[in-house]
């Protein structure tokens, strides 16, 4: 489903700059708490109650036991090969959750990656886990799945190449939960080696709805070459210390949604990329990331960014109505720019309207030198045309600051505003780069 963009297409060398006072900016607190308390799917019931569904334990002789002790990955590859057969026109695959006076929840422990394939529906119902219970240094790949950047590594917990169709549903993001097991890769130091929680490459019309995604290993959700992708009512979880473990990380994709989410993990929240390769030996594709919109989410840590790769370029980007950081300091950066010295690509039309920013405060955790509402790591070939000097902003105005790896850039004083007080920002257009804050309420 594609998205209507908002932003204002300007030229490479023009600079526009559109502010405008706060005077009354959309809440955000009630999204927040409905979707931290769990939000009903409202549309679960009619899914599994189709006659295309077929019950991981039941459909096949030897289906999936979920008693968290039995490896269940083969029994859910023959339920998924099974019922894509019956079913290949829109085939579910039903994890059901604990019957009436059970105890939840149902955990389907496996040990290897699950290829997902076209016109398939993973149904989670509540209090439901698929739980990935890998080692380190486990490093097995499966043919169906990409590597992408990991020519070596494994392949992703749940994954696929050259898809259409895919969708991973839940009754709640609360209790229907992907866990990646990274508990085991954390101790062992291994951050970022493990298997990615979710992957696919060239892949069209992908949904991700009313799921939660947990203790991922490496990057959690990273859809690449892909377009049309709807990321709705899901919670990305991973512990804040934990480097590499990237929330929701839009690769060389196109039509992207992304609303109604939570994301608190140990780096980047929201990590829009434009990469340069899509399996070992191809080097060289550089696929643009466009029309991008991510509304009413909440991000608590570490940060919303663009990069670090940005070769094939990122275009049309709308952000609105969505937190970032709360006011205990859980975010060290809020909106962060970074990009690879060998190739930046262009950055163009990207929109920030009616963001919340909490606390943006240093750690000792994820970044001991940071508290900037706006980081960006100029390597020497900046991005962007047409800079915003801070000196031309008024210092009486509650802005945080901006960081830069090139001083001459910006001035000193912008480096010592105060990075306590809350922004809320009504309307920021940057263009190579544009950057323009607003006066708070």
């Amino acid at each position: 489903k594609k998205c209507t963009m908002t932003s204002n297409r300007v030229g490479l060398a023009m600079l526009v700059v559109l502010s405008t006072r706060c005077t009354k900016c959309t809440a955000h607190d009630t999204v927040s708490l409905r979707v931290a308390q769990g939000v009903q799917n409202p549309r679960w019931a009619a899914i599994a109650g189709g006659d295309n569904v077929c019950d991981v334990k039941t459909f096949t002789e030897h289906g999936a036991l979920g008693d968290n002790h039995t490896d269940d990955t083969q029994a859910i590859k023959a339920t998924i090969a099974a019922c894509h057969r019956s079913f290949p026109d829109g085939a579910v695959v039903l994890f059901p959750g604990p019957r009436a006076g059970q105890p939840g929840p149902v955990v389907y422990r496996i040990t290897a990656s699950i290829p997902l394939v076209s016109n398939l529906t993973l149904l989670l119902g509540a209090n439901v886990v698929i739980q990935s219970s890998t080692l380190p240094p486990y490093a097995v790949q499966d043919p169906a799945c990409p590597t992408l950047y990991w020519a070596t590594g494994p392949t992703a917990v749940l994954c696929g190449t050259n898809l259409t169709n895919v969708a991973v549903i839940g009754a709640d993001p609360k209790t229907s939960i992907v866990d990646g097991g990274g508990w085991p890769w954390y101790k062992n130091g291994t951050y970022g080696q493990g298997p990615r929680l979710f992957e696919v490459a060239w892949t069209s019309n992908i949904t991700l709805s009313h799921v939660g995604f947990h203790n991922s290993p490496a990057w959690t959700v990273h859809p690449t070459f892909s377009t049309g992708i709807l990321a709705e009512w899901i919670e990305i979880l991973n512990p804040r210390f934990t480097p590499n473990t990237d929330g929701f990380d839009p690769d060389s994709c196109t039509d992207v949604v992304l609303r109604d989410s939570i994301i608190d993990t140990g780096d980047d929240g929201i990590s829009i990329k434009s990469s340069n390769s899509s399996e070992p030996g191809s080097h060289h594709i550089q696929m643009p990331c466009s029309n991008i919109h991510i509304y009413r989410t909440k991000i608590l840590s570490r940060n919303y960014c663009i990069g670090s790769a940005t070769y094939g370029g990122v275009y049309d980007v709308v952000m609105e109505d969505c937190e970032i950081g709360d006011d205990l300091g859980s975010s060290p950066w809020a909106i962060k720019y970074k990009s690879h010295q060998s190739y930046v690509g262009t950055l163009r039309n990207h929109t920030y309207r009616r963001l919340r920013i909490g606390r943006i405060a240093s750690n000792t955790y994820q970044q001991p030198h940071a508290g900037y509402f706006m980081s960006i790591e100029d390597p020497g070939y900046p991005p962007f045309s047409n800079y915003v000097h801070p000196s031309l902003i008024d210092p009486s105005t509650s802005v945080m600051p901006i960081a830069n790896s090139n001083p001459s850039r910006f001035s000193p004083e912008a480096l010592e505003m105060n990075s306590t007080r809350r922004l809320v920002a009504c309307t920021h257009i940057l263009t190579n780069l544009l950057l323009f804050p607003t006066r708070l309420p």
